[in-house]
Parts: C-alpha cells; structure tokens; sequence
C-alpha cells in the first residue's frame, strides 16, 4: 500500500460510519459471488496473513500462531501484509519463509485464510485477494477487541468470515454476541523460556526495576502510561526504583512521545527507550527487571504481561480485561480499578454505545510496588534468604 492510501484510510476510520459504508460497498462489490466449500480437506493449504515485517503485537501475534500451526500443518503458507496495511517493515525477513499477496493472490483453489488484522485492515485485505482466490476458501479472522462491545465496523466484518479466533474470553464475549459464526478462544502460544533463561534474583542493589513496553499506535489512552509513571513516582525515590518505558512508533505519534518525554524528564529514575528490539534484544530487556507494571484501561489480551510472567517477572497490571484469562499465579498481582465511560474524544472507540474501561487504581498500585520492595530486599538481606513472603494483595471488589 503506498502511503497517500494509508493516509486515505485513516481519514476514513475517523470519519465513521462513513467509513463503515464505503468499505460495506466495496466489500460487496468485490465479494459477493464468494461460494462458500462446506469441508475443507485437510490437505488443502493453509495461509497465515499478517505483518510479519512490522514488529509490534500485531506481528508478534501473527508470528506466534504461525510458529504453533506449523507443528501440525508444516507446509502452511504465511503471507506477509505489513506494505498493504502502510507498516514500516522493521523486521525485514529474507528466508523465503513469508509470501507477498502478489505471490498467492491466484491460487484459486480450496484452503483455509487466517487473517491476523483487525478492522479497517481487514476488509482492505479481503477486497485486495478478490472474489477468485477466496471463492472456494473459509476465511478465519484472528481478531482481538478491548472493549466489552463492538462498533459498528467489526459487526460489518464479521459478515465476510466462516469463524473468528480471539486470544481472550474477554475479546470473545464482545465479539460472540454479534455472530453466530464460531468464535472460539485461542490464546497466544507464548513459549516459556527454560528456567536459566528467567529471572531469578530480585532487587538486589535496593533498586526495583519496573518496566512497561507499549506502542502508540495502540492508543497511548489506552495503554495509559502516565498511570504507570504516577504509581511508581508515588512508591519511589530515584534510589529504590527504576522504571523503563519501552515505547513502539514514537515517529508515528509524536505528539504523544513528546508528552512522555516532558513528563519522564521530571524524573530521573525513569527513562524512555524508543528504539526497535528484536526478540533477542526484547528477552534481555525483560530479564534486566524484576517487575512488569501495566496500569492499563483494557487489554485484548496482554501479550506483553504474559511473555513477562512467563520469564519469572512480577506481574503488577490493571485487573480487568483480557490479561485476567492467565495472569495468576504467586508473581501476580491484580490492581483494583473502576470502570468509567470512555471518553468520546477517542475515535477508534466512540461509535460504541455506552463504551467503559479501567480507572486503575494508583495508590492501590504504589501500596504493591512498596510492599513488594520491602520483602524482596528482606529476603536478600535475610540470614537463609530464599523463603518467600507474600506482600499484600489487592482484589477488585
């Protein structure tokens, strides 16, 4: 996709329901003569579509559930988006492993689409493959929503797939009441690292590590960083703690980047760090802290939260949404929250009636992040260190 349609497509989301109508349109234009194969041998391909070039989530996403669906079909087909989508490939693969839609675009037999892109994206790639290669295919959408309803664009797309996969029940349960097409559960398939490769000493200098890796472009409102920065100022001195905020697509957003960089700056024990990691580089990163701190207002799923708990990392998070499926645990430890409308001003979000999300709690989570100091540096100190004591823990009422 060439950036003036990037650009085209972003008016048009923030200008719904207009855009719900155009791409209504095109859909049915370029889609409405697909017949739908009732059974789909097991032998026909599978293709995998996603921005596997991009990094971020959602090609982390993509890449993980292709990983898993090797193990039983070795000869799916992955297909990378990240141009069609306007992404910036900032993980260029040259293996020959990924596929471009020019590749694929012809094969005009049976198979089974798996589609990692949310709306708008996702009637854009389906309006690009075109009525001849997704004739005789089921079309999967992979899709993740934070909110507990949908607008009316993802209600629009579910009209043009068989089923739709999600990583969480929270994300389920938005999207089930709108279909009667399966939707089923299926987490990421996070792989947890050996335990030589987790952490495994805590605090050690006095200092807690806290970290917290988000993208802009997943609506910095949402992520809300400056709750993580109030909570962990509140805990902590510059000598008792550390917060790194690792941030994705500041060059995209920059007028959010330069708030964070105004409000960090007023703070030496925070520090902003805005360049690309590949996975080995990510790994390191989450091994030189010994706290995760997501005080996020919803999470589809959390994908960042989990890959943190399963390196040995405590987990202090909002407690509500999608991370709640799997962050338990004795290094868990939910923040209590209210919900509150969602303010109108977010345009991904206000065209859903009635749309809430998480006030997280600050002081609930400053009184954890304290607490939790406290007991690590006793059992650093602490003649036959080792026994584990656990700090107070907070439950939503």
């Amino acid at each position: 996709m060439t950036v003036p349609m990037k650009n085209i497509l972003k008016k048009l989301w923030k200008q719904l329901p207009g855009m719900g109508l155009f791409l209504r349109l095109l859909c049915l234009l370029r889609l409405s003569a697909r017949r739908q194969e009732k059974q789909i041998s097991p032998a026909a391909p599978v293709y995998v579509f996603g921005c596997f070039q991009a990094g971020g989530g959602l090609s982390r996403s993509a890449e993980l559930y292709a990983r898993e669906l090797e193990k039983t079909h070795p000869g799916c087909i992955r297909v990378d988006t990240a141009r069609e989508t306007g992404q910036s490939l900032k993980n260029p693969i040259t293996d020959g492993s990924i596929r471009s839609l020019a590749d694929i675009v012809h094969d005009d037999g049976a198979g089974t689409v798996i589609l990692h892109h949310n709306p708008p994206q996702l009637h854009w790639i389906l309006c690009l493959l075109g009525r001849r290669f997704l004739r005789h295919k089921r079309i999967v959408a992979y899709m993740v929503w934070e909110l507990e309803d949908l607008p009316p664009l993802w209600k629009h797309a579910l009209r043009y797939v068989d089923a739709v996969e999600t990583p969480s029940s929270f994300s389920r349960a938005a999207i089930a009441r709108h279909t009667s097409r399966s939707v089923t559960v299926r987490p990421h398939p996070v792989p947890e690292p050996p335990d030589a490769q987790k952490r495994q000493k805590f605090c050690t200098d006095g200092k807690l590590r806290c970290l917290f890796i988000f993208d802009l472009g997943s609506l910095a409102s949402r992520k809300y960083p400056e709750a993580a920065i109030a909570a962990f100022v509140r805990a902590f001195g510059p000598e008792e703690g550390l917060l790194t905020l690792k941030v994705g697509q500041p060059g995209a957003y920059p007028a959010d980047f330069q708030r964070l960089e105004q409000i960090t700056a007023q703070h030496p024990h925070i520090r902003l760090l805005a360049d690309w990691l590949d996975d080995a580089a990510l790994h390191r990163l989450y091994l030189e802290h010994d706290v995760y701190l997501s005080l996020h207002r919803s999470e589809g799923y959390g994908l960042t939260i989990h890959e943190a708990m399963l390196r040995g990392l405590y987990v202090v998070a909002t407690g509500w949404s999608g991370n709640m499926d799997f962050m338990q645990g004795e290094q868990a430890y939910a923040v209590p929250c209210q919900l509150i409308p969602v303010e109108r001003k977010y345009a991904r979000f206000n065209s859903v009636p009635g749309a809430r999300w998480a006030e997280p709690d600050i002081g609930a989570a400053a009184e954890i992040l304290r607490a939790l100091r406290e007991r690590l540096i006793r059992e650093n100190t602490a003649p036959g260190a080792g026994q584990k004591e656990e700090p107070p823990r907070l439950v939503n009422g």
